[in-house]
């Protein structure tokens, strides 16, 4: 029982006669007519689509660079902008603050010529009503006395 299988077993999976010639003809006769058909189109193929994905690789570093280099002039550029609107700003805090002294310093001198404008009248006035009171100082005298003692003095 185990006989056969041993010899199934020892038996050679290829047997080498006169059929590989045979077997080769046929081979080289598919190849000839598989070549130009299948193969050639097929690695021709291969061939483009290596071709196209280097070009592509290609294309899309160039065009990384060149983003690259825009975003660099871009940002650049935005620092210019920022730079110059620092200095505007800063120019018109100068500017705002030099028109707030001025005015500050005017409404200061117009306070001080008004203050002494009414200091003066002030004492003027005060004058004034000395002057008058010191001519109505008898008179009044004479009236407070008559109104506290109750008679003419």
């Amino acid at each position: 029982m185990h006989a056969p299988l041993i010899a199934a077993a020892a038996a050679p999976v290829v047997d080498i006669d006169g059929t590989i010639f045979i077997q080769a003809g046929i081979f080289l006769l598919l190849m000839a007519i598989l070549y130009p058909l299948l193969f050639k189109p097929w690695l021709a193929t291969q061939a483009r689509r290596e071709q196209a994905i280097t070009g592509t690789t290609a294309a899309a570093t160039d065009l990384r660079a060149r983003a690259d280099e825009e975003g660099r002039r871009y940002e650049h550029r935005l620092a210019e902008a920022r730079a110059r609107a620092a200095g505007i700003r800063s120019d018109a805090v100068k500017g705002s603050e030099a028109e707030r002294q001025r005015q500050l310093a005017e409404a200061r001198a117009a306070a001080t010529g008004e203050s002494e404008v009414l200091r003066e009248r002030l004492a003027h006035e005060a004058e004034a009503a000395r002057t008058t009171l010191a001519t109505r100082v008898e008179d009044l005298a004479q009236d407070i006395a008559t109104k506290l003692l109750g008679r003419t003095v």
